[in-house]
């Protein structure tokens, strides 16, 4: 695998940072739409999307690949609209973004676009859960009245982030709850020295926690669950897309609700280019590209 001129489009301070990495290592990064990127030897900002995607060996594009499905998700203005990234993409070129919706992975298909989808890899999705949980962590220190040591805690979901945040929050000092539905789940969360609460009985429950965290990308807490939890609980929902808890009905009854997305990206973005560039690594080799 040598790469010598690669495509970084869209994105926030992620791609700013991989262009950087990348540039280190002696390749040459042709971007469009990447915020504040600072040109060098090694780092062309370019003017057009024709231009960037010019005789480059891969492009990376952003993670989420879109939040809205009409425009690739970029914090540079104006948009980049998906049918004019799709139009102007060369066939030969592999793309790597992050969940890349069903219905884009079908249209690049169908011009013969290979795309790879980051966040279904394994390792990535295992290392992007680090800073997702520790920048939850920091959310809930400026947040809460109280310390997180001593408090008691909610997690929603026992996936990869679910699994990362509850032993930080646990480490810390706070008595953790974790809800969840399978009892191989059960079973690891009482091996951890964390309690374990079935989804089913969740509404009993409510008035108890100082801090809920979702990981759940579905709705957990409706309106006939939020009607039950006690208005100092703060309640920060990481799930992907619109997430799982009734915004409108935390607002109905007092209860603050954040939901954190993009949450590498803004507290460590560094990191997070780090584990994009490592896992497009791993599929390059796995392709002998």
């Amino acid at each position: 695998m040598n790469l010598k001129k690669i495509a970084v489009v869209g994105g926030d301070r992620r791609q700013l940072e991989l262009a950087a990495a990348y540039a280190n290592d002696g390749v040459y990064v042709n971007t469009y739409k990447v915020q504040d990127i600072k040109t060098s030897n090694f780092i062309f900002s370019l003017p057009t999307l024709n231009d960037t995607l010019s005789d480059v060996d891969i492009c990376i594009g952003p993670t989420p690949f879109t939040k809205d499905g009409i425009n690739i998700f970029s914090e540079t203005k104006p948009n980049i609209t998906i049918e004019e990234f799709i139009g102007s993409y060369p066939k030969t070129v592999p793309f790597f973004a992050g969940s890349i919706t069903n219905d884009v992975n079908h249209r690049m298909e169908k011009m013969g676009i290979r795309a790879y989808d980051l966040m279904e890899r394994e390792e990535f999705s295992i290392l992007n859960a680090i800073p997702t949980a520790e920048g939850t962590i920091d959310i809930a220190l400026r947040e809460m009245p109280i310390t997180i040591s001593e408090s008691l805690c909610l997690v929603l979901g026992y996936g990869r982030i679910g699994k990362t945040v509850s032993t930080l929050l646990k480490n810390m000092g706070a008595n953790v709850w974790v809800s969840a539905r399978k009892p191989s789940d059960f079973a690891w969360i009482r091996s951890r020295g964390m309690n374990v609460l079935p989804m089913s009985q969740l509404q009993g429950f409510m008035r108890y926690p100082d801090l809920i965290v979702n990981t759940v990308p579905a709705m957990i807490l409706d309106k006939d669950q939020i009607k039950y939890l006690n208005r100092n609980t703060l309640i920060i929902d990481v799930a992907s897309g619109k997430g799982g808890i009734d915004s409108d009905a935390c607002k109905t009854h007092g209860i603050k609700a954040i939901h954190a997305s993009g949450i590498p990206g803004k507290i460590a973005p560094r990191s997070a280019a780090l584990y994009i560039m490592q896992t497009i690594n791993n599929i390059l080799q796995e392709l002998n590209f």
